[in-house]
């Protein structure tokens, strides 16, 4: 299939939000990602600390280079320096951490989606 008819199919070529295409490109990244991840850590890199470790930072560059991470950083740190005990003050670091946690479990969930697809793929090369 060439990339400009993938790229089509994946809503790349401007059919989705800007939203929608930094989640898309994310996936495919992590697609990139997950087959080298499984080998060297296994299906069940929480039983071990290295794995895990290895399984955020993947999960924060993702979260950085597609899904505005490092902006969300920068506004929750500047919101911090504003802290102050006013309910405006909240509220904005509530968005803020929102605004965060939102990219980073984003992240996750297509490192993971993408993870399992690799998962069932190798079963299947496997099976044939």
């Amino acid at each position: 299939m060439d990339a400009a008819r993938t790229q089509g199919m994946l809503g790349l070529n401007g059919s989705l939000n800007a939203r929608a295409r930094a989640v898309v490109k994310a996936f495919l990244e992590a697609r990139r990602r997950a087959p080298a991840f499984l080998l060297s850590c296994g299906v069940f890199p929480e039983v071990s600390e290295p794995g895990s470790d290895k399984l955020h930072s993947i999960v924060h560059e993702l979260s950085i280079r597609h899904l505005n991470g490092r902006r969300h950083d920068r506004a929750l740190h500047a919101a911090l320096h504003r802290c102050g005990t006013s309910a405006e003050s909240r509220d904005q670091l509530e968005q803020e951490l929102n605004a965060l946690l939102t990219a980073e479990t984003t992240a996750a969930y297509v490192f993971g989606l993408a993870a399992g697809l690799s998962v069932r793929k190798l079963e299947d090369t496997l099976n044939s």
